[in-house]
């Protein structure tokens, strides 16, 4: 009996090594990162290559386009989603939207993605590190958080919305974005590993205790009510007909943050809204409703101040 018992822990041990084993294995293969050449900039821009680090040293890559200068200082931050990059096509046919709106444009290579460092792509999670290395950026340039707008497709929209809370921006766009990442996984890792979902948790565990990745925190719809709290206006776009960030994701956002906007749409693929005809206008409008929003606030802060003066002068940068 006792050569039984033993043998039965060794095989339990020996299958738990082996199940934990394949869960490292997945997690390292997918969240390996994906360096590469970057596309081209949005058509008949010029901008400037910059380079500065996420929170935790990261080196990171972007392309940058000042603000025109004829109007209040702000900027936007632009973050690309899963195995892209600053170059995606739905970044720059929509850089040029918030040029034109007077924005200066921070467009972000992730960790692990285009042009920058990295070892490991965490599906959000460190991620937020590099957003807030950005807002570190512009702050250097002067643009207070305040002034700035981040906006996020799939993965860069979970994470922005992420990255949002306690920062003090302006507001935040996320688009396809995923409002609970262990929920999204359940069906996609299977699919993506070719495994059982019963590898699921071993998979999620492997990542969190060897690969400072843990997908259980990665839940923005949490975020989102902080952003609620914290009064910071966000946008949610989706598609009925997303098959990579299923619908109900979008659901979950406005259930955390029923103050949240959504735009629904119906026919379009992952992360392609820029491609409806009314992008542009739904955009623009919410932009505008966010700089009228600051401007009441301006006006509210300067009559209990005693003010009535003009919003301070932005310090002046070199182009």
């Amino acid at each position: 009996m006792r050569r039984v018992g033993i043998g039965l822990l060794v095989a339990f041990a020996l299958l738990a090594v082996g199940y934990f084993g394949v869960g490292l294995l997945v997690a390292a293969r997918l969240s390996a990162p994906v360096p590469g050449p970057v596309g081209p900039p949005p058509a008949g821009r010029t901008v400037a290559e910059v380079a500065f680090e996420s929170t935790d040293g990261v080196p990171l890559s972007a392309w940058w386009v000042p603000p025109p200068g004829d109007g209040p200082e702000r900027a936007v931050v632009l973050v690309h989603g899963w195995g892209g990059n600053r170059s995606d096509e739905h970044i720059t046919e929509t850089a040029p939207l918030y040029e034109e709106a007077g924005y200066g444009v921070l467009m972000l290579d992730l960790r692990g993605h285009g042009e920058s460092g990295g070892e490991r792509r965490t599906l959000g999670y460190r991620e937020v590190r590099d957003v807030r290395g950005a807002l570190a950026w512009l702050e250097g340039e002067g643009f207070e958080p305040g002034d700035v707008v981040l906006h996020g497709w799939s993965m860069g929209g979970a994470t922005v919305v992420r990255s949002a809370p306690g920062t003090g921006v302006d507001a935040v766009v996320e688009e396809a974005g995923y409002a609970d990442l262990p929920l999204l996984l359940r069906d996609s890792l299977p699919e993506n590993s070719g495994l059982p979902r019963l590898f699921n948790p071993g998979t999620f565990l492997a990542a969190k205790l060897f690969l400072d990745f843990d997908p259980w925190a990665v839940r923005p719809r949490t975020d989102a009510a902080r952003l609620r709290e914290e009064g910071v206006p966000l946008f949610a776009i989706h598609s009925t007909a997303d098959e990579t960030v299923p619908y109900e994701h979008a659901k979950l956002f406005t259930k955390a943050n029923p103050d949240a906007e959504l735009w629904t749409l119906e026919g379009y693929e992952h992360v392609g809204a820029y491609e409806h005809p009314e992008y542009d206008a739904r955009l623009g409008a919410f932009l505008d409703s966010v700089s009228e929003r600051g401007r009441n606030t301006a006006r509210r802060a300067g009559r209990c101040r005693g003010l009535t003066g003009p919003r301070r002068t932005p310090p002046t940068r070199g182009r």
